[in-house]
Parts: C-alpha cells; structure tokens; sequence
C-alpha cells in the first residue's frame, strides 16, 4: 500500500512526547508533561480531542484500534482521535491526525467538550476532550499502525451497535455520542 502520509512508530507510544496539561473544568492550560505521566496510574488532566468524520454518503467513519495501542486496543472509535500538541488548537491537532491516521486533507468544526476519565489496565485517560465534525468526500487510507479496520456505518445502524454492544466501543466514544446529537449534523 502507497501512502502519502508519515506512518509514525507507535511501538513506544511516543512516552517523551509533550502534552498540554489542563484544568478539568475549564479547559485552560496548566503546563505540560510528558505522554507517559499523562497517563500512567491516575495519569494527569490533558488536552486531547475526538473528530468524527462523515462520509460523501453521510456514513459516520469507524475505526478499529491497533492491538498495538496500550489504551483501549481492538475497541471501536471515531477515525481520528489523539491529544492537542504545544502550540497547536484542537482544530489544527484534528487535521494533522486525520492525514496521518486516514490519509486525507480535511477540516472540522469543534462543536463541545467534555472531562473524562478511564482506567485501563495500569494506565487511564485523564482528559478534557474536544469534539469536533469534518466532511469528506476524498478517499480514505487507514494507518494500519494506528487503525486495523474501518467501516463506514449509517448514523441509525451505529447508534445500534452501541446500544448492543457498548464493550466494543472505546469510552470516550461513548461519552461523545451520549453527549452530541450528531444526527444534526449528517
């Protein structure tokens, strides 16, 4: 498979990687820290943000996790989903992950947020989570060190899956669909 986008090694996870630690109301900046300290044990408050994308067929685009991710692996989630950089907004952070996890140029519009937590074996998501919308189009090409399968799935038929079958999804998923009506923007 030829792809244009820079497949990044996900073997450690980026742990020396720099985060933007938050307040958990507000969503203000606090300072940063590392990846690993974002998330080891109870972790630490940090940016992050999930972007559903829609398809020319007004299809929501699914995504199965990597079994190599530590958090949350071979879970269903949005196509693109990770944390706000240094210096980057949650709209700039969710175009840069959708090229390099779907291999594709889009835009989004942030439409809410949310704090969350999650415990996940001896690591857990701490995170005031941005959520944004982007249509598309444009052909999609999956990362398969980020992603191992995709499906575009009808709005209805998803909202099913997860009321059979809500193990199967990641949490902040979940809490994203309970929290947003995304029919009205299909």
């Amino acid at each position: 498979m030829n792809n244009s986008y820079h497949l990044h090694d996900l073997n450690g996870e980026r742990t020396e990687q720099l985060l933007i630690l938050v307040d958990k109301e507000s969503g203000e900046k606090t300072g940063e820290a590392t990846r690993e300290a974002c998330h080891k044990g109870k972790g630490l408050v940090h940016l992050a943000f999930i972007a559903f994308i829609i398809d020319g067929k007004r299809n929501i685009v699914l995504a199965k996790r990597s079994e190599k991710k530590s958090l949350w692996p071979g879970f269903w989630d949005t196509a693109v989903v990770s944390h706000v950089l240094p210096g980057e907004t949650a709209g700039k952070a969710a175009e840069r992950r959708a090229k390099e996890e779907m291999g594709v140029d889009m835009e989004f519009e942030t439409i809410g947020s949310f704090y969350y937590f999650a415990k996940h074996n001896e690591y857990s998501e701490n995170e005031y989570c941005h959520v944004l919308i982007g249509k598309t189009d444009k052909k999609l090409t999956s990362n398969p060190v980020e992603i191992s399968e995709v499906r575009n799935v009808p709005y209805a038929k998803m909202q099913n899956e997860i009321n059979a079958h809500k193990e199967l999804f990641t949490p902040w998923f979940l809490l994203a669909m309970e929290k947003y009506n995304l029919s009205k923007y299909i």
